[in-house]
């Protein structure tokens, strides 16, 4: 499934997300126990650094016409220099 990352007053995505899959966690993790594993040729898009704002609740909207509310947890590069991470699902996705 694509998606595309928004920050909050931004009307163009900041990231564009060829591949995201949600994953459950255990229940270790009630408080958000969802997150989106993502890939990506094009985690700047909008020419905004989004690993500089791990702090901003970002909205993730998804292909299939879903929204969340999520935060950056990881971020790093593959051995092709795509981008790949993980989001963390803080509301709007439910079971």
């Amino acid at each position: 499934m694509k998606a595309m990352l928004y920050m909050p007053g931004k009307e163009e995505p900041v990231s564009v997300f060829d591949k995201v899959e949600i994953v459950k966690m255990n229940d270790n993790h009630a408080g958000s126990p969802y997150r989106i594993t993502y890939y990506s040729t094009r985690l700047n898009a909008g020419k905004t650094m989004v690993e500089l704002n791990r702090d901003v609740k970002m909205v993730l909207k998804l292909e299939d016409g879903r929204s969340v509310d999520v935060l950056l947890q990881h971020s790093s590069m593959d051995t092709q220099g795509k981008a790949i991470g993980v989001l963390r699902v803080l509301s709007g996705l439910n079971d």
